[in-house]
């Protein structure tokens, strides 16, 4: 596939400054970053997965910022796609504020998943300083000089057990982590479907002044294109497929191929199915069985480096 590409959206040009970057085609460890500048500071929010990406991405904010200007990184959930750059975007300083959850595994430092991929590429990723790593229990307003931005961590187990959005009510830009994908077939294994169900109703009920909304993987998404209803219906038929008590997963998987053909990374269908098998008939899920069986759908490992242009 060709190299992925870079692209940044302003959204607004100051006052707050908004900008999204949106990381494109969709696949593994592409992920959409963003940030948000104030008079006297700027806010990144997530990183990328490899050393070189996250340089990039903090030479593009330091365009729209200063040097000078502190650095927050918020990071969405700990996902190596989203936090593996951590440490290095705060190689020059700065704080990073992420879900409870989340602190634990941000604070480990980068995720390689080396039973997953294959990858030469990963660059020098370091762990962020321990200290710098604040958790968010409870909505926080962040003040960036006469721009304040909404930090808000959902209060449950959705995409994972530490998920969080930002929000810039003056544009009304709504950065969902993973607890958005748009033309991207999401990956539930580290989470709960029925929480995650949960989870796009408190979207809807706490965030009503909606205008974009910048997903954790594809396109730049708006309420009307009804990226929450798309994804609400995935959960559900996930749920319905798996009511059996010995479902015939690939066969689901083909069917779910089928009924979402344009989404990227078809793969990861039959891991979904087993995640919301296990949440409804109350069992834990054999989480290396599930990637097992994504890995057997792909055919293997995935190559990294010949898959991104690496």
């Amino acid at each position: 596939m060709p190299a992925i590409r870079r692209n940044i959206v302003p959204l607004r040009y100051s006052d707050p400054s908004v900008v999204a970057y949106v990381r494109s085609p969709t696949d593994w460890l592409v992920s959409n970053c963003g940030w948000i500048r104030g008079r006297s500071g700027v806010m990144l929010v997530d990183t990328c997965g490899t050393e070189r990406d996250t340089l990039d991405l903090v030479k593009d904010v330091r365009k729209y910022s200063t040097v000078e200007m502190p650095l927050t990184l918020v990071l969405t959930h700990a996902h190596g796609a989203h936090h593996n750059g951590a440490g290095v975007a705060l190689r020059n300083g700065g704080r990073i504020l992420a879900a409870e959850s989340a602190v634990s595994a941000v604070r480990a430092g980068p995720q390689r998943y080396e039973d997953t991929f294959d990858c030469t590429n990963w660059g020098t990723l370091e762990a962020p300083k321990p200290e710098a790593v604040h958790a968010v229990t409870t909505p926080r307003e962040v003040d960036l000089g006469g721009v304040v931005v909404e930090v808000v961590p959902f209060p449950g187990v959705a995409h994972t057990d530490g998920d969080l959005v930002v929000f810039e009510p003056k544009t009304g830009t709504l950065f969902t982590g993973d607890l958005l994908s748009v033309g991207s077939t999401p990956m539930a294994l580290h989470g709960s479907i029925p929480g995650w169900l949960d989870a796009l109703y408190w979207l809807d009920k706490t965030f009503p002044t909606v205008r974009t909304f910048v997903p954790g993987h594809g396109a730049l998404s708006h309420p009307g294109s009804f990226p929450v209803a798309v994804l609400r219906t995935y959960l559900n038929w996930l749920l319905d497929a798996t009511t059996p008590e010995t479902p015939d997963f690939a066969e689901l998987a083909t069917i779910a191929r089928r009924r979402w053909p344009n989404w990227s990374n078809p793969e990861r269908h039959v891991g979904n199915l087993m995640r919301a098998h296990a949440d409804q008939h109350g069992r834990p899920l054999q989480e290396k069985t599930a990637l097992r069986a994504i890995l057997d759908a792909v055919g293997g490992k995935i190559d990294l480096d010949a898959r991104l242009g690496l």
